[in-house]
């Protein structure tokens, strides 16, 4: 029996919404939801890979003495600290390493929010991106702002890792809730499949407040 018109057209709408729905889910992406045991979530060997998310901006440049918030966003300042280390175990730190870092702004609001390569925006389009490199003793310093929760999403920092002769890490550091957030590590999918380690103790007695983490690839 030959199709109608209408039933053709309407074929075709469904597919079309299809692949657009598959290309949704790729460009959300990532793997998918997982939940770790018990044992997994107490463990804290090779930090753990998370999602790269929908907004991150390649070809950023080094941030000049750890500044990430040069642009002077509103927010509460938040000093990141710590070290890259060679290895599940060990002292072995890696120097020279690259700690990129990318995050939301106090509101939610990434700069810009989109991705691809830096070289199609303006550079008063981007803020809180680019990358320190790690000293003689393999430590880092970033200074920047405490990311802002968004629908979906506990307050998170993005990292990507890149060292000589190793895979690149990307993962993610969250943030404990402030008051009146509606999201905690507990309730995040994404944090869901992350070890307890990788949930930040901030130490809001000093100011900034001041949080550290030691990223073992």
């Amino acid at each position: 029996m030959p199709l109608s018109r209408r039933t053709l057209l309407t074929s075709a709408v469904a597919a079309l919404a299809a692949v657009a729905g598959g290309a949704a889910l790729l460009f959300r992406g990532g793997p998918p939801r997982r939940v770790l045991s018990a044992a997994e979530k107490n463990s804290c060997a090779l930090t753990v890979e998370a999602v790269e998310g929908p907004y991150h901006v390649s070809g950023m440049g080094e941030v000049p003495d750890g500044n990430l918030n040069a642009t002077n966003l509103a927010g509460e300042a938040i000093e990141l600290i710590g070290h890259v280390y060679d290895g599940a175990v060990g002292e072995k730190v890696l120097t020279d390493a690259e700690v990129e870092i990318w995050h939301a702004d106090n509101s939610g609001n990434y700069h810009p929010n989109g991705n691809g390569p830096a070289s199609q925006y303006q550079p008063s389009e981007i803020a809180l991106r680019g990358f320190v490199k790690t000293d003689a003793q393999g430590a880092y310093r970033i200074l920047t702002i405490y990311p802002g929760e968004y629908t979906g999403r506990v307050r998170h920092f993005h990292f990507k890792i890149r060292a000589p002769g190793k895979p690149e890490l990307t993962t993610q550091l969250i943030v404990p809730p402030k008051p009146g957030d509606t999201l905690t590590f507990d309730t995040d999918d994404i944090a869901e499949g992350l070890p307890n380690c990788q949930l930040l103790s901030v130490d809001e007695s000093v100011s900034p407040a001041k949080a550290s983490f030691d990223f073992r690839v």
